[in-house]
């Protein structure tokens, strides 16, 4: 026998006041802990409502099936841990003591009799002070008692659990009593006044200049990170609930922005991008509130899709996205928000698409230019020249590059070169080798015809996507690797 038994606080039951605190550093009145027991964690909540499983856990539905019983007052919930002590041991104790207190036992189970070990996870960390037992869940014990009181009815329950040299005693107390009411006064006066609306400080020259013009910041976002770009291509997804789940996949001048608001709801600045576009007399294509957002993971990669980062962080709780469109002559224009929380903070992923053409012509190639290609990196990468998909035959505005290779070996009579043909990893590789090669045929049959170059001078070679210049997963990328080199040959 241990010299000390589990000490019972006096069997009156007129409990001391509760007030609610984050952590709670003390044994519960009623039941000291096990004799050498260390106090992982407590917390106290001042009126509370708490389900005791008063049952094993029926797994076989969905969702998972147990009986409840459900306690509402001053919780209590402590984590202990005990070392070189038995399960079974601990456990007898603390129920010898709630019946000596004359707590009535209103369900028990011991080992196997709590269930199988899926049953016995979900049992156990619903007890749990930290929503989880971890591994002290090996011989596992629990009981449920209840009692009496002047104030109330007080419920006690205990699961205790070992691992290896350790034992868990995991205790979670409800102690009845009336909801007191009336702690929270009202001003009348303020009560009857009208509603105050939100304070919008213009923006600042600088704010502006950063913001995307379509689309200004919420009043008092404060901007996280934010790029503009000319001519991007960019990825839209649809939300989880859509039917279509194709992302967008669109090019067009983009603004990706990223703003934290203090102390407003989630709610409130996605129903204002809402009203906002719909007044623009925007579409929406795709959106999902809430729940309808999927599970906090799914929310988690739309806004990580959106994010200019790639992470969403944190701001995935309380979760709204929109997607619209507005179709205009020049293009149509796609506005992409995700709205999503955390603690006092709302974050914003805005993303918007104006769609329009990739603009060409904009680099003029020259033969000075390619002379000091040349010269430096013994090649020159020629991106003017262009064909029709699957085809070899240039078409006319390679004009302007043709000319400046020709003025090139005009000017240059001693240079040899290969010309060789590259594409990009689209479709089959042999195949492309193939077309490359005709391609820098083409060039040469080119430059020979049309500009009286010798045609001992140029050499024509086709590598298709086996030397590429960039990724071959964007369109930007792809564009790089599609292209014509002239390499200096000695001989």
């Amino acid at each position: 026998m241990f010299n000390r038994v589990l000490a019972v606080a006096s069997l009156s039951l007129a409990l001391f006041s509760s007030t609610a605190m984050a952590t709670y550093e003390r044994d519960h009145p009623l039941f000291s802990a096990y004799p050498n027991a260390n106090l992982n964690r407590a917390l106290m909540f001042d009126y509370e409502k708490f389900v005791f499983p008063v049952s094993i856990v029926d797994k076989t539905r969905t969702p998972q099936i147990f009986t409840p019983l459900e306690a509402v007052g001053d919780l209590y919930m402590h984590h202990y841990e005990i070392e070189n002590a038995s399960s079974i041991k601990v456990f007898e104790n603390y129920v010898a003591a709630a019946k000596k207190l004359g707590f009535k036992p209103v369900f028990t189970c011991a080992l196997e009799e709590c269930g199988n070990e899926d049953q016995l996870d979900d049992l156990s960390d619903m007890l749990s002070v930290h929503g989880d037992v971890y591994n002290n869940r090996r011989k596992p014990y629990y009981w449920v008692g209840e009692k009496d009181s002047p104030k109330g009815k007080i419920v006690a329950a205990w699961f205790v659990g070992a691992y290896e040299d350790e034992v868990a005693v995991h205790q979670v107390i409800v102690e009845g009593e009336p909801l007191e009411t009336g702690l929270v006064k009202v001003d009348a006066a303020y009560a009857n006044q009208g509603v105050t609306p939100t304070h919008v400080e213009p923006l600042s020259d600088d704010d502006k200049a950063e913001d995307y013009a379509l689309l200004p910041r919420y009043p008092g976002a404060q901007i996280y990170n934010h790029k503009k770009i000319d001519t991007e291509t960019v990825t839209l997804p649809f939300a989880i609930n859509a039917a279509e789940k194709t992302p967008l996949k669109l090019t067009g001048d983009l603004g990706k922005h990223t703003y934290t608001i203090k102390n407003v709801s989630t709610l409130k600045v996605y129903e204002n991008y809402k009203a906002a576009l719909t007044k623009a007399s925007f579409t929406f294509i795709s959106q999902c509130e809430l729940e309808q957002c999927g599970t906090e993971k799914q929310a988690q990669d739309v806004g990580d899709q959106l994010a200019l980062s790639g992470d969403v962080y944190n701001w995935y709780r309380k979760p709204y996205y929109l997607l619209a469109k507005k179709t205009l002559p020049e293009g149509n224009t796609y506005v992409a928000i995700f709205v999503g929380g955390y603690e006092d903070t709302v974050g914003v992923q805005q993303v918007i698409v104006e769609e329009k053409q990739v603009q060409t012509g904009l680099v003029n190639v020259n033969a000075d230019q390619l002379k000091q290609q040349i010269d430096a990196e013994g090649k020159a990468l020629i991106y003017g020249i262009y064909f029709d998909t699957g085809k070899a035959a240039i078409k006319p505005e390679s004009k302007p590059a043709l000319e400046a290779i020709a003025d090139l070996l005009k000017r240059n009579k001693d240079f040899l070169l290969y010309v060789v043909g590259h594409t990009d990893d689209t479709g089959d590789g042999t195949a492309n080798v193939l077309l490359s090669k005709q391609r820098a045929d083409s060039v040469v049959a080119a430059l020979v015809k049309d500009y009286q170059i010798a045609n001992n001078r140029l050499q024509a070679q086709g590598v298709g996507p086996y030397a590429p210049a960039s990724n071959n997963t964007s369109d930007a990328g792809k564009q790089k690797n599609r292209r014509v080199e002239l390499v200096k040959r000695l001989r």
